[in-house]
């Protein structure tokens, strides 16, 4: 019983056909990073507000251990911190975003789930007010 169940495990293990280019995604900053993607059409007034509002405050990102992303048509741009090796398309599928949606900004976080989604720029302080409210934060900040 046990060996055919190892068997059916194996061959549906093996159908998924799970690869490491799909497996990498947001996955890549799991239990690291707390990732905000942008994503928006070229030239998106909001993504530029978005991009202006968070640079100006680069400390507050490195205390909360962010990534910010922005994800254009096919190319994914580091705003801050370190991108992994991710595409466009890992993002849009992840985040559930079609591609040539109008602006929405995605945070996500350690655990891979995502906390905010909005349809305009989001305001650092709304940003890093939730941010502080998750436990893990609250957990981080005490040590």
């Amino acid at each position: 019983m046990i060996r055919s169940l190892k068997t059916v495990a194996f061959a549906l293990l093996a159908a998924t056909g799970t690869s490491h280019a799909s497996a990498a995604g947001l996955d890549a900053f799991g239990w690291k990073n707390r990732v905000l993607i942008v994503f928006a059409n070229p030239g998106d007034p909001d993504a530029t507000e978005q991009r202006r509002l968070l640079v100006d405050d680069t400390k507050a990102l490195a205390d909360r251990d962010m990534v910010v992303l922005e994800v254009v048509g096919d190319t994914v741009k580091p705003i801050y911190g370190k991108a992994a090796a991710v595409t466009a398309q890992e993002l849009r599928n992840d985040a559930g975003i079609d591609e040539g949606r109008r602006f929405t900004a995605i945070l996500v976080g350690k655990d891979g789930g995502i906390k905010l989604r909005a349809d305009k720029p989001v305001a650092p302080d709304q940003l890093f007010g939730l941010i502080d409210s998750m436990p893990m934060r609250a957990n981080e900040a005490s040590r």
